[in-house]
């Protein structure tokens, strides 16, 4: 608790203290995505809110984050990559075109991928259903890969991602291919090998 309040703002930690003392804490889900083109930041509340930290303003989202990850490890666990499932824009669903800039959103790696996601709990104070202190981390990742996924019942987009801390650049499974090499640096053919008698092996100018 200490360490939580430490963090933040010193003239909320009374009422922080006060709060988190209750029966119940209010508290808002958050979820930022840093897109090349327009970042996002939604929550799951009905009403917008803007934080005290960056001066962000936290858009109504509920029914586009549908489903979270299992974010608890063990220690020294390695932090695989981790799926959400998130909804469709109401505003994008009622264009004309609305398929065609879905399939567009998310084929286009160049606007996410290795970019910002993260997953943040605010405090709000019960009497004046303001937030309190700063937005706390639940989760900080690397946008990895989009896939679409259409039924009857759903339209959602699974996203994944890449823990900053312990998965960084490192492949599936800790054992580094020439595919991993060529998508995270196209041009080292470094790691290109075939066991053939025949075949000459080119390696990387350092």
């Amino acid at each position: 608790m200490s360490a939580f309040l430490d963090a933040q703002p010193e003239a909320a930690r009374d009422r922080l203290s006060e709060i988190l003392a209750g029966e119940a804490v209010p508290q808002a889900l958050c979820m930022y995505l840093d897109f090349a083109e327009t970042p996002l930041a939604i929550c799951n509340r009905t009403v917008p809110f803007t934080d005290s930290r960056w001066g962000r303003t936290w858009d109504r989202g509920a029914g586009l984050l549908i489903g979270l990850p299992d974010l608890a490890l063990s220690a020294g666990q390695l932090n695989t990559f981790r799926e959400y499932k998130l909804g469709f824009p109401e505003a994008l669903v009622s264009k004309a075109d609305w398929m065609s800039e879905i399939l567009t959103f998310t084929g286009d790696r160049a606007n996410y991928a290795r970019r910002e996601a993260s997953l943040w709990g605010q405090i709000f104070d019960p009497v004046t259903d303001q937030p309190v202190g700063h937005p706390f981390a639940h989760d900080v990742a690397l946008m990895d890969q989009m896939a679409l996924s259409v039924s009857r019942e759903a339209m959602v987009i699974t996203l994944t991602v890449e823990s900053f801390l312990a998965r960084h650049g490192v492949p599936l499974y800790g054992a580094q291919t020439y595919r991993d090499q060529k998508r995270r640096y196209p041009t080292d053919e470094g790691m290109e090998f075939t066991a053939e008698a025949d075949r000459l092996i080119v390696w990387t100018q350092w």
